[in-house]
């Protein structure tokens, strides 16, 4: 059963317009993953995954499934094509081979780092084009409205 709106016309304030942010936000991050995660051939799952265990020195499957918020046969499937495209190596623990750890190959390791440059670059354009003295308000607001959808949906990352 969906929530019913609030009664308190403050809270009420704004939703249509809240609403429509969210949904030109969700839109531009669609193009950001067709334009700069796509043309390597990658999907935004193997992307944010590569640059989630370029992070660490590895990762095991329950942490990587956890930091991505996927669950652990979706994350798996996930590794396997990076393991098949020699991005990712799974390591299994000698004491207990069900324990699966995945660390980048070489080639993931530099992979990760083109990626991660790609999408920097492309960052600092969005900031370049905040105007000057108001990056700290975006942020802010930003936090905030992250802030709201996590209260929003606690089940979700």
């Amino acid at each position: 059963m969906a929530n019913p709106l609030p009664v308190n016309a403050e809270e009420n304030c704004c939703v249509e317009e809240v609403g429509q942010m969210v949904q030109r936000l969700v839109r531009m991050l669609q193009l950001f993953e067709r334009d700069q995660i796509k043309p390597y051939g990658i999907t935004s799952s193997q992307c944010y995954t590569l640059l989630e265990i370029a992070k660490s020195e590895h990762l095991s499957m329950t942490e990587l499934s956890s930091k991505m918020n996927l669950d652990t046969s979706t994350m798996t499937r996930v590794i396997g094509n990076l393991v098949r495209d020699d991005l990712v190596e799974r390591l299994r623990d000698d004491s207990d081979r069900r324990f699966v750890t995945v660390r980048l190959t070489t080639r993931g390791r530099d992979f990760a780092a083109q990626l991660r440059q790609s999408i920097e670059l492309y960052y600092c354009d969005i900031v370049s084009a905040i105007p000057t003295g108001q990056v700290e308000q975006v942020l802010q607001a930003s936090n905030t409205l992250l802030a709201a959808f996590e209260k929003a949906n606690p089940n979700c990352c």
